[in-house]
């Protein structure tokens, strides 16, 4: 059951979009659950990892407050100590998370990275707000075929909930490139935290970022 490419693309188009000299990531959220769903670079990528699995960081309180998160200097962050570590890491120097919101329980957050001191003048922030609220509409209809499709065939219907739950961790993992036991313990986490069944949850993610329909060859 292959994933969905269209979050990595759309954090490929960012930088042409936004600026080359950015570099980008996109989260979604699910009832508390993050995934990295998409990242233009391997290095935003793992910032955006640290805060899927940690649940702390700027594109999580975005999302939390439904506001951007502009950090001007990296380097003087007082918040979000293993996010602002990881980003040190990978050299950057400014960040800015924008928050859109896809459905009830649903959002996700366009986090931008900068090697230059803040560069985020209103233009760009704006921009990125726009392009922002562009990815949630193609989640918004992701999730909505999705749903019909799952509707027309009974794939997840006809599934049990271990299976569910099981491809979900499995998506996780690969999504957040995380160990088994990290991906179970956040899909459990979130389920617990907005006392919502576990394949809910996992419905939501698979249809977010699996091509239905389709075997494990991708034929």
């Amino acid at each position: 059951m292959p994933f969905s490419n269209y979050p990595h693309e759309f954090a490929v188009r960012a930088t042409t979009v936004l600026g080359s000299h950015l570099e980008a990531s996109i989260t979604m959220r699910e009832h508390g659950l993050a995934i990295r769903a998409g990242s233009n670079t391997r290095a935003s990528g793992r910032c955006d990892q640290v805060e899927a699995i940690t649940g702390v960081g700027p594109c999580i309180d975005a999302m939390d407050e439904l506001r951007a998160q502009i950090v001007p200097t990296i380097a003087v962050e007082t918040r979000w100590t293993r996010w602002k570590e990881q980003a040190l890491k990978e050299g950057f120097v400014s960040a800015v998370a924008v928050p859109a919101v896809v459905e009830p329980e649903v959002s996700a957050a366009l986090n931008l990275y900068a090697r230059s001191a803040d560069p985020w003048t209103p233009q760009l922030l704006a921009a990125a707000d726009s392009y922002a609220q562009l990815i949630a509409s193609a989640i918004r209809l992701r999730l909505e075929v999705a749903a019909l499709e799952d509707a027309a065939t009974g794939l997840y219907s006809a599934m049990s909930d271990t299976t569910v739950a099981e491809r979900a961790i499995g998506a996780i993992m690969r999504t957040n490139q995380c160990h088994e036991e990290e991906a179970r313990k956040v899909l459990n986490s979130a389920s617990h935290r907005r006392n919502v069944e576990v394949r809910e949850v996992a419905e939501t993610v698979l249809r977010a970022l699996v091509f239905e329909g389709r075997d494990e060859t991708g034929a």
